[in-house]
Parts: C-alpha cells; sequence; structure tokens
C-alpha cells in the first residue's frame, strides 16, 4: 500500500498544521510516512503545500509527480496543483463542500478543521490512520488556544 497525499491552500489557512497531524496519525497506526512542507511565500498571500507520502514500506524517496489524494482550498492552490493530477487522482475541493459549510455555521477559521475532519474520514476509511488519534493530535495543537471549543464541535459532528 502507498498513497501520495498532497494538502494545498493559501497561507495562513492551516495546511501545514493538517497536514501535521495526518502524518503524526497515520505514524502512530504503524505507517512509514515522509511529510515535505512547501511553505514558501504564504506570509504574502502564496500558496502553502504539504505533500505527505504513506506506505507499508520503507519510503526510499519522499516526492512524488502525481497525487492520489489532492486537497485543493483556493484558487491559487488550484492552479499551483495542476501538474500533480493524474487520471485517478481523488480531488477534495472547497466548492464541493460551500452548502454544508453554510448548513453547518463554519466560518472561514474553522475551515481547516471542517477539512482535517474529511481528510480524516477518508484516511481512516483507507485504514492509515484513526479517528481518535487525529482528534489527539488536534487537541494537542489547538486544545489551549481560543476557539478551542468550537473546533471541537466541528471535528466531532461532521
Amino acid at each position: 500500500m502507498k498513497y501520495n497525499i498532497l494538502l494545498a491552500g493559501d497561507g495562513g489557512q492551516g495546511i501545514q498544521t493538517i497536514g501535521d497531524i495526518l502524518a503524526k496519525a497515520m505514524i502512530q497506526k504503524g505507517n512509514n510516512v515522509s511529510l515535505i512542507p512547501n511553505y514558501g511565500l504564504e506570509q504574502r498571500g502564496g500558496v502553502s503545500l504539504v505533500f505527505i507520502k504513506v506506505s507499508d514500506e520503507e519510503i526510499v524517496y519522499p516526492k512524488f509527480s502525481r497525487a492520489d489524494i489532492l486537497l485543493v482550498l483556493s484558487q491559487q492552490a488550484e492552479e499551483r496543483t495542476q501538474s500533480y493530477r493524474g487520471k485517478n487522482t481523488e480531488i477534495i475541493t472547497k466548492e464541493e463542500y460551500e452548502n454544508e459549510m453554510k448548513e453547518k455555521n463554519i466560518g472561514i477559521k474553522n475551515q481547516n478543521v471542517f477539512f482535517l475532519k474529511v481528510l480524516t474520514e477518508k484516511m481512516e476509511s483507507l485504514s492509515l490512520l484513526s479517528e481518535d488519534a487525529v482528534f489527539q493530535f488536534l487537541q494537542e495543537k489547538l486544545g489551549n488556544k481560543p476557539g478551542w471549543e468550537e473546533n471541537e464541535t466541528i471535528f466531532s459532528s461532521k
């Protein structure tokens, strides 16, 4: 088993946080994981990327040219990730979840937790991680920050 996962959004959207939490949860499940952050000029509104490779075998070379799963949270990220798409790439976009986020009253500051939950469900269905582990790492990362209760509710209610 091997999956190439690419997370992409604008700087400040929490892409690096999502990648860090997912990678830790996949390692805890016993997988080999490589995580390559790419956040160039995101502090000035640039694209933030996280390349994650997960495998049950040793990872010799962490880079990849095609993603199996691609999360895209902005128009800039959409443009930047075109070359990583293959005919079998599963693409998860902000637009496909717009109605659900409106119904659940999820604001821009909590979208990263919402999409962490979306990815968690997908990865758990592939036996790559456990939701409990993701929640544990999310709580460690954000539990002492303002707005934790809102994030906890969003992650728990998806």
